[in-house]
């Protein structure tokens, strides 16, 4: 068994902090507990209220992702809430437990007694019947995006158009069909210490294509003491899926075609590259823009009940945005909009990346995988 001892220093400082940011972000005065590493094997946490010690195992820390150690802490905290905000001593998992939950943004499946770990697997019929639904549109979307990856461009363009055009439909119908919105979340770690512009201009895409939100943030490494900066997106299972396996299609594009492509294109070093790469995505971009004049999705600008042609539409969308921004919200209650800088590009290499932008076409193959997330998409396919 690897002794882990040697970080408990270092753990023990991130949930201070942790814990400090939780306080602000959240609005509370919840005086700074004790905190404590454990070996237990039987609990990832727990709030002990004579002592004032939240206990958090080695076991979480190193076996998940940091992120789901600071929803345990959470978890814990709303423990603390409710013996020394609420007063109550029973210690249970009651309506004052989820009140505090509440005031946390505590997801619903981490507010579990057992383990404090959200159940793999939906036990509702309901949400089995939902997963299917979204396995379906998957695999639809799955053949409309290996259809696109043809040589003959026309019919790429209109595998591409039909794709967007059941996205948009999918999307809709799920509004109509849901009046209680089912959100989920999954965090992009590339282990990076700052995101370069062409990763922040791929979120501008999923935001306003692929029904998603998208937040920049970063993350605590415990295994190596340092922090990732990280990208979240936000949104029904489906869509987040999607915007997953866009973002690494991107990604994995843009390096592949300026491997292709970099002893043609003038200009030196990283702002050759990062130029090229703005302008495929702009490229990419405008493609999207025109695409969607064709398709049903309302824009933002002209949300109206003859665009999507569903009475009242323009209202429920509006209500799933908000919705969704609650959502958001949650997690991100003091969050902050920052507008991006000028970058230093080369002109010409930019164009020249923009015109070869046009033609990306999103394909490659769909795959259904299980994972604490839900549904994603891989591009081994």
């Amino acid at each position: 068994m690897t002794d882990f001892s040697a970080y408990y220093p270092l753990w023990g400082r991130q949930l201070l902090a942790e814990f400090a940011n939780i306080n602000w972000q959240y609005g509370l005065r919840l005086k700074t507990p004790v905190f404590e590493i454990t070996e237990t094997e039987k609990q990832y946490g727990s709030w002990q209220s004579v002592t004032r010690v939240i206990r958090i195992s080695t076991r979480l820390i190193t076996g998940h992702s940091w992120d789901i150690t600071c929803q345990i802490l959470k978890h814990e905290m709303a423990h603390q809430i409710c013996s020394e905000l609420f007063f109550e001593t029973d210690g249970g998992h009651g309506p004052l437990f989820h009140k505090a939950c509440d005031l946390l943004g505590l997801p619903a499946p981490f507010r579990l007694a057992s383990g404090d770990l959200p159940k793999t697997g939906a036990t509702d019929p309901s949400e089995n019947q939902q997963t299917e639904k979204g396995r379906q549109f998957i695999r639809r979307i799955g053949k409309l995006l290996a259809l696109a990856g043809s040589n003959n461009e026309h019919e790429a363009a209109i595998a591409m158009e039909k794709a967007s055009q059941l996205m948009a439909r999918h999307n809709l119908q799920q509004i109509l069909e849901d009046a209680q919105s089912k959100f989920t979340s999954l965090i992009i770690n590339g282990k990076t210490k700052r995101l370069e512009r062409w990763q922040h201009k791929i979120c501008a895409i999923l935001l306003r294509f692929f029904y998603v939100k998208v937040v920049t943030a970063s993350l605590y490494d415990p295994l190596q003491d340092s922090h990732h900066k990280t990208i979240e997106i936000f949104g029904r299972q489906e869509n987040v899926a999607i915007a997953e396996y866009c973002y690494a299609f991107l990604a994995g594009k843009l390096a592949s075609l300026w491997q292709q492509n970099r002893s043609m294109i003038g200009g030196k070093g990283i702002r050759a590259r990062n130029s090229y790469y703005l302008g495929l995505l702009q490229g990419f971009y405008d493609k999207l823009l025109t695409q969607e004049t064709l398709t049903t999705r309302p824009k933002p600008e002209k949300r109206d009940t003859d665009r999507s042609g569903v009475p009242g539409m323009a209202v429920l969308i509006q209500v799933e945005e908000r919705a969704l921004d609650r959502f958001v919200g949650m997690r991100f209650p003091r969050l902050r909009r920052r507008s991006a800088t000028g970058a230093m590009i080369y002109r010409e290499t930019y164009e020249l990346g923009r015109k070869d932008g046009g033609k990306i076409t999103l394909h490659k193959g769909v795959a259904e995988q299980n994972s604490e997330q839900g549904l994603l998409l891989s591009q081994g396919r």
